[in-house]
């Protein structure tokens, strides 16, 4: 190799000239994936608020559904489902379809043992586990008790990502909702 064409490639190697353009590649690159991950991140929030709102909504119209046969102790500050069978009291509660009430609100379907929202072919979410428990206030309160008829729901969230990266499992979370009633008149 001549010496002359050894000092022209040291000349283009030492040129600085295009050097930012590699530089700005790399922070365009680092922002976008920093902008992607709190888009990601927000979207995973607002869905599972989305959720839980509705199974609040749910669990709160379950309990409203039960006020035909709610005992109304006003003076003593508590209530309950129950019904006069003639001289006694007894407990009158009636179960609720948790499930038809989220199909109707987030507008999932079934799909298995659980509910599955759809976003076009993909899957939004898919909701399993649905459990619920309505606990019926005490006939006569004892003074530890809520004095309250109340529903509590839990229920268990599975979002995908949304770009579907390989060995990245879904968000999970366990969702625990309760709502009670008490009539004021």
């Amino acid at each position: 190799m001549k010496k002359n064409e050894r000092n022209s490639i040291l000349r283009i190697l030492r040129d600085q000239h295009g050097s930012g353009v590699i530089l700005g590649i790399g922070v365009a690159a680092v922002l976008l994936s920093l902008i992607f991950a709190v888009l990601e991140d927000s979207r995973l929030q607002s869905t599972a608020q989305q959720v839980r709102n509705a199974v609040q909504a749910a669990v709160t119209e379950t309990c409203e559904e039960q006020y035909a046969d709610v005992y109304d102790g006003v003076r003593e500050g508590y209530s309950g489902g129950y019904r006069s069978t003639g001289e006694s009291w007894s407990e009158s509660l009636s179960p609720a379809d948790l499930y038809a009430r989220l199909d109707t609100g987030l507008g999932t379907k079934a799909d298995g043992n659980a509910r599955v929202k759809y976003a076009g072919k993909e899957i939004n979410y898919r909701l399993s586990g649905l459990s619920a428990q309505i606990t019926n206030a005490p006939f006569a309160p004892d003074g530890k008790s809520t004095g309250q008829l109340t529903c509590t729901a839990e229920i268990d969230l599975e979002v995908p990502w949304m770009f579907h990266w390989n060995g990245v499992p879904p968000m999970h979370t366990h969702l625990t909702v309760k709502a009670g009633y008490t009539p004021k008149f």
